[in-house]
């Protein structure tokens, strides 16, 4: 007995053509809407969509293309209009230009395209030839055929030119250099932010020169001269614009969009397209032909969804995108540039920014002492990532929601982290207790000192709390004493957003340890995760069930950090925090692996790769006061 039904194999016979064309159309509208919003968007689901569509897109695609060439197809009856889904497949084929990669791995594919591209091109041939009649409409097929060959060449090429370049030749438009024909008409802020798209573009030029690894210790970027800003915020802002157009470099058709001849390919492309579309309207206006209803339907959903993809790339590109703006004021044309700038901000179908201040937040005591559940344990140790979405509803007791880190407080630490001078990271590296803690392995300095910060900040917390209430029972402003924490009254406004900035980069730094560990240079086992891990929740009277308990018991441990940081004032012990953090940050990005910083821009950015790119630069730049 035959498994499947006479009637449905009919059914498939006769739609599994129609319904490939149309999945393979739906697959490019995807591809085209997310392609480039996870640079800003980092979900789980926008990326599990992204990777399936990617990796359906071509083979619907090919499948469809195969299915067109089959022998058995009848080219007399019916099925002319094959002619035209042969080539607009190839269009498909070719990808949409918001993605050409969705790794960086996937550029060096690029032999395996152009094999696709040679065997693709000889089936649609095949096709239009079998497809051909003595009509004028036959000769309609061309310059689809012109389209999608133009389509697929494009992002074979791009993965050629991206995976190949090492001096930064990909990058549109040479040196653009600054805009100077904006008189006082205009307000400082859209003044600013050409000049920083204008350094961003400078910047992501050397940046390309970098090969495999990046090492802040021997690495430099060949700036010419120093480049001015006059506002930190607009220092970081240009970091977060240089992020944008690298990801654009790497994993979209940018190197060729934006060139001349980019240009008169996308200008043949839409044109084809308009007449192939143009052609259809006329011979069906003429009649005679014995095409079915629902082939004419899937036709003219091909083609307007073609030209709608084409519409939609021209105004979020070729209008709105960084690249666009930089092309206007490299022909001095900086006016357009901010009026541009503000229609863009009232459209909200187009791609967003970068937001790399907002950093996942661990709670390593929260989470031992709570004692999740085992799968999770293993899915935080790296083993199935896939688990972290599955358990979602539990991990978000031990992962608190994203902090926001403001980069201004951090500035003069990691500038002065990198070149190791100041005040400050010579006092703190000559101490011999500090000196035997960077001594120590990394993964170790993680742990420690997160520990360091936690019990810190929950036991001045809990000393605080109880000064108020015993300020308000005295009544005559006396305050009992605490022994939890000692430190006389501080002589700093600015100790309490340093402690909130400390617990910030403290749980930070144990996110990326446990759930990103790629990015940093550590290569601690599991048994060693699990072991320096569950000590925390341990104590001489059995396992510990409240934090501030845990943190009351560690507190009174043999921790050489701890006792430093004991013995110091409140606004000397976060401010040593934050450099100490701040230095570690450092020494993190700079060891960090080249493809993994460059894997995160596609991933909605981190902050560590936010750090990465600012580090090799700051000391070309001159923040004025």
């Amino acid at each position: 007995m035959d498994p499947i039904p006479a009637w449905v194999r009919r059914l498939w016979d006769e739609w599994d053509l129609r319904l490939l064309v149309l999945l393979s159309l739906a697959l490019q509208i995807i591809l085209s809407l997310f392609g480039n919003r996870r640079k800003y968007i980092s979900s789980l689901w926008i990326s599990i969509l992204l990777w399936s569509a990617y990796l359906m897109a071509d083979w619907v695609a090919t499948v469809a293309l195969g299915k067109l060439s089959d022998a058995e197809v009848n080219y007399d009856n019916g099925n002319t209009l094959g002619a035209i889904w042969a080539p607009l497949l190839l269009l498909h084929l070719g990808g949409p230009d918001t993605i050409t990669a969705f790794s960086v791995e996937d550029n060096r594919l690029w032999l395996r395209h152009l094999f696709g591209l040679v065997v693709q091109f000889s089936v649609a041939v095949y096709v239009i030839l079998m497809s051909w009649k003595h009509s004028w409409f036959s000769i309609m097929s061309i310059p689809a055929f012109v389209a999608g060959f133009i389509k697929y060449g494009e992002r074979t090429w791009v993965l050629l030119s991206v995976s190949r370049d090492k001096s930064g030749k990909i990058v549109p438009f040479g040196n653009v250099g600054s805009d100077s024909s904006l008189g006082n008409n205009y307000a400082s802020e859209d003044k600013d932010s050409i000049h920083g798209l204008c350094i961003a573009h400078t910047c992501v030029k050397a940046f390309k020169k970098f090969i495999e690894f990046y090492d802040v210790e021997r690495n430099r970027l060949g700036l010419e001269k120093p480049l001015e800003l006059d506002d930190i915020r607009l220092f970081w802002k240009v970091i977060e614009v240089e992020m944008g157009l690298m990801f654009d470099l790497l994993y979209t058709k940018a190197p060729i969009n934006f060139s001349k001849g980019g240009c008169i390919l996308r200008c043949i492309t839409f044109s084809c397209t308009v007449g192939v579309l143009i052609g259809l309207i006329i011979r069906l206006g003429e009649g005679g032909e014995k095409w079915h209803k629902v082939d004419i339907a899937i036709t003219e959903v091909l083609l307007v969804g073609a030209l709608a993809l084409e519409i939609y790339a021209i105004i979020s590109l070729y209008l709105f995108s960084d690249w666009a703006m930089l092309w206007l004021i490299k022909n001095n044309k900086a006016e357009q540039v901010i009026q541009l700038r503000k229609i863009k901000s009232c459209l909200f179908f187009l791609p967003k920014e970068y937001r790399c201040k907002m950093v996942g937040q661990f709670d390593l005591f929260d989470y031992i002492v709570n004692k999740p559940d085992q799968k999770v344990v293993w899915s935080l140790l790296g083993i199935k990532r896939w688990l972290e979405e599955y358990f979602q509803d539990t991990l978000k007791k031990y992962v608190p929601k994203t902090a926001v880190i403001d980069p201004s407080l951090l500035f003069d630490p990691i500038s002065e982290c990198r070149i190791g001078e100041g005040n400050m990271i010579r006092t703190i590296e000559a101490d011999p207790i500090w000196k035997e803690f960077f001594h120590s392995s990394f993964e170790l300095q993680i742990i420690n000192l997160h520990k360091a910060t936690e019990i810190c900040y929950y036991l001045e917390m809990e000393r605080d709390t109880h000064d108020a209430a015993d300020h308000q029972n005295n009544g005559d402003g006396t305050v009992s004493q605490q022994h939890t924490m000692p430190g006389p009254s501080d002589s700093s406004s600015s100790w309490e957003g340093n402690r909130e900035l400390c617990r910030t980069l403290s749980r930070c730094m144990m996110y990326l340890f446990v759930m990103h560990s790629s990015l940093l240079p550590v290569a601690a086992s599991h048994g060693f995760f699990r072991d320096n891990l569950l000590s925390v929740g341990k104590s001489d009277n059995g396992d510990v069930q409240d934090v501030k308990a845990a943190c009351r018991f560690l507190s009174e441990s043999d921790n050489s950090i701890l006792k430093l940081l004991k013995s110091k004032q409140k606004d000397l012990r976060w401010e040593t925090l934050k450099w100490v953090w701040a230095r570690m940050l450092c020494h993190a990005a700079s060891k960090g692996h080249r493809n993994e910083h460059f894997r995160q821009l596609s991933q909605g950015g981190e902050f560590l790769t936010f750090l990465w790119f600012f580090l090799p630069r700051y000391e070309s730049f001159e923040i004025l006061p």
